[in-house]
Order: structure tokens, then C-alpha cells, then sequence
């Protein structure tokens, strides 16, 4: 193991953020010589040890499904290498000033929100979860953590369920239950013993959601300002909206709108460890954190709000091919953000899937992965 590796595993255990990361690969610093992307990204072709024939080919392919209206399911690409847009290319009708919704790479930002208020000293990863409706004597969702929330553990009969209209997601979102998502999805009984079951559940990033307007105070300008103020203005994200419910609650599980290069900027943050430009934004281990497996016995391929690509385990979501290590924002209609730390890697996907599958979209992301080659020291 690396010592950067091993450094990260002691700073996480000390503030019990992880367990121990031993076969990830050391998430890589920002090369010298290339600025950070705070005023504007620095530009070059990719290197010449590139597979320029796969590259090419992997980019058809991804811009080769065309569904309603005549457009490419996909509508924006970007590749970041070494802190340096390499690839960059857009649908017609699109370009770098264009806004694009997240769905559920929203419950990424939330977690990044989250995690700007740990470091702050706001919140607590093993406290009991600040939700005021679980405080209550005798309720057993008083032992539910912030842990077990930002892991999806927490064992509530709050999961998204089928793609129906009566789903717990669809109730979330849309119809009277959605003037209140936080109270709808706060508002449900234990189904498992916190802990033990992992479930995807966009109404438990609507409870962390409510965790973070409480904690920042102020309603939706309070939240705007934090979002602007701890992440956006340090990051140089311009773009940024996020959207809320009636009851002004953050829609932190499925409703945020940036641009592609926005968006490759939240990746980069995460891809430097949490830090950026020698402030840190992150606490330390919270990437590893992050990028660890939830721990329950069905998981395998999710870590803290976000997913992992090359753990072992029940398959929950199509994944990237084996054997590519990696950890990605997903959203519906195949929105991604995907970090590969061994070969210093961010790449945007955005658009729709009239067209296009997942098991498509993942493999042809493999396919342009796999055309820059692993850079030498970045091995555990």
C-alpha cells in the first residue's frame, strides 16, 4: 500500500469516517504545472501514449444513438486528464454554457454539502441523525446516524421501488406528497434493523436534505448561500442551481442543474481527495469514505451516496466492466460524473436514454476508459 494510501486510512479511521481502503488505488494530486480549473479549464489534446483509434471509436459510439426530436442521446462529453479538459464535445443545441439536470447525481452534491458541514464541525457521521420526528422516547429510529443515512443503511420503508407511478419515489416527488419530500420520506417505520440492509432510496437523500437546511438555517436563500459560499465560489462552479420544495427543502436527491464543466469540476474535487487549490474543502477521509462499500450483506457497489465500479457483490446497478476501478455520480436517463484515480480521469456524460441502455452506456464509458492508459505510480 502506498503511503499516501496508508496516510488516508489513518486519517479516516482516526475521525471514524472509513473503514480500511486497502486495495484502492492513492487518489492522485494535481500535477504541477496545471492550474486548477478556479477561472477556466486548461486545454490540450490527449497524450501521445493515448489509443487514439479506441478514443475515437468510443466517442461515435456514445454519440451515435439519436432518439425523440433527432438528437443524440447523449448531449455533452467531457474527459478531464491529469486536471486538463482533453475531450470535450456537445449535441447540437448544446455547448459549455448549457445547464444540465443531474436527477440523481443530486445526491452526490448533497453528500459534498454534508461533508463541508462535518468538517465544519455542524455534523457527526456515528451521532444520532438530527431529525427532530425520530427524537421521540421509545422511537427506535433514534439510533439511525448520519452514517447510516449518507450509506443508505438505514433500514426505512422508504426505498424508490418499481419505475410505476405509485412508487415511494414518484409519491416523493411528484403530487401532494412533494410540497414536503423530507417530512413524507421522514415519516415511514424501520423495515430492517439499521445497519444490516442496504436500500436505494432517493427519500433517504430527502431526509439528509432536511439534515442540511436545519443545519445551515435560513430556508432556501440560507442553503443557496452555503452552496455558493463553501463550494461553488471556492470550486470557480458558476453554474449551479439547485432546486427546492414548497416546504423549501433542498430536492437534493434528484434536482440540480449544472453545466458539463460544472460538473467535471465537482468530479475533480473529488478525484483530489477533497482538496482544492491547497484549501480544503472535504474533510480528510471523506473521499475514502466515500468510496468504500456501505456495510450490509446485499451491497457491493455503493459507498456514501455514491456509487463504486469494481467491488465484488450483488449487482445493483449495471457497472462499468471488471477490473476498471472507479467511483461515479449516476442519475437517471444515464447522467454521469466518473472518477478513475488510476489513470486521473473524470468524464462527463450527460443527455437522455430514448435509445441507448445502461449495459450500452457503461460499456461504451469502459470503452473510452480504457483508451488512456493506467499512469505509472498510481498503483496501490
Amino acid at each position: 500500500m502506498g503511503s499516501r494510501v496508508a496516510l488516508a486510512v489513518l486519517l479516516a479511521a482516526t475521525l471514524g469516517l472509513a473503514g480500511p481502503v486497502a486495495a484502492a488505488t492513492a487518489l492522485p494530486p494535481q500535477p504541477a504545472g496545471v492550474p486548477w480549473p478556479t477561472l477556466g479549464w486548461s486545454e490540450g489534446p490527449p497524450g501521445a501514449a493515448i489509443d487514439h483509434g479506441t478514443l475515437a471509436t468510443a466517442v461515435a459510439k456514445l454519440f451515435l444513438p439519436v432518439g425523440r426530436g433527432g438528437l443524440p442521446d447523449t448531449r455533452a462529453l467531457l474527459v478531464a486528464a491529469g486536471g486538463r479538459i482533453v475531450l470535450e464535445r456537445y449535441a447540437a443545441g448544446f455547448g459549455r454554457e448549457s445547464r444540465f439536470r443531474s436527477w440523481s447525481m443530486a445526491k452526490s452534491v448533497t453528500q459534498c454539502l454534508t461533508g463541508i458541514l462535518v468538517r465544519e464541525g455542524h455534523l457527526t457521521l456515528d451521532a444520532p441523525a438530527p431529525v427532530p420526528d425520530w427524537q421521540r422516547a421509545g422511537d427506535p429510529r433514534a439510533q439511525l446516524t448520519l452514517r447510516h443515512i449518507l450509506n443508505m443503511t438505514t433500514g426505512l420503508d422508504n426505498a424508490d421501488g418499481g419505475d410505476d407511478g405509485d412508487s415511494f419515489a414518484a409519491q416523493l416527488l411528484f403530487g401532494e406528497r412533494a410540497k414536503d419530500s423530507a417530512a413524507f420520506a421522514t415519516r415511514v417505520d424501520l423495515a430492517h434493523e439499521p445497519g444490516t440492509h442496504w436500500d436505494y432510496s432517493t427519500g433517504t437523500s430527502q431526509i439528509l436534505s432536511g439534515i442540511v437546511g436545519r443545519s445551515v438555517g435560513g430556508g432556501r436563500e440560507g442553503v443557496r448561500a452555503f452552496a455558493e459560499r463553501e463550494l461553488a465560489a471556492p470550486l470557480g462552479i458558476r453554474s449551479l442551481v439547485l432546486e427546492f420544495d414548497a416546504a423549501e427543502t433542498m430536492l437534493g436527491g434528484s434536482y440540480v442543474w449544472a453545466s458539463a464543466r460544472d460538473w467535471a469540476r465537482l468530479g475533480l474535487l473529488y478525484l483530489r481527495d477533497g482538496r482544492w487549490d491547497g484549501r480544503r474543502i472535504l474533510p480528510e477521509g471523506w473521499v475514502d469514505f466515500t468510496r468504500t462499500p456501505a456495510p450490509a450483506a446485499n451491497n457491493g457497489s455503493y459507498g456514501a451516496h455514491v456509487w463504486i465500479t469494481a467491488q465484488p457483490g450483488p449487482e445493483q446497478w449495471p457497472t462499468l466492466a471488471p477490473g476498471i476501478e472507479a467511483f461515479q455520480m449516476n442519475g437517471n436517463a444515464g447522467q454521469f460524473v466518473v472518477m478513475v484515480p488510476d489513470r486521473d480521469l473524470v468524464i462527463v456524460r450527460l443527455g437522455e436514454m430514448h435509445v441507448s441502455t445502461w449495459p450500452e452506456l457503461n460499456a461504451q464509458l469502459a470503452e473510452l476508459i480504457n483508451a488512456f492508459p493506467p499512469r505509472s505510480g498510481m498503483s496501490p
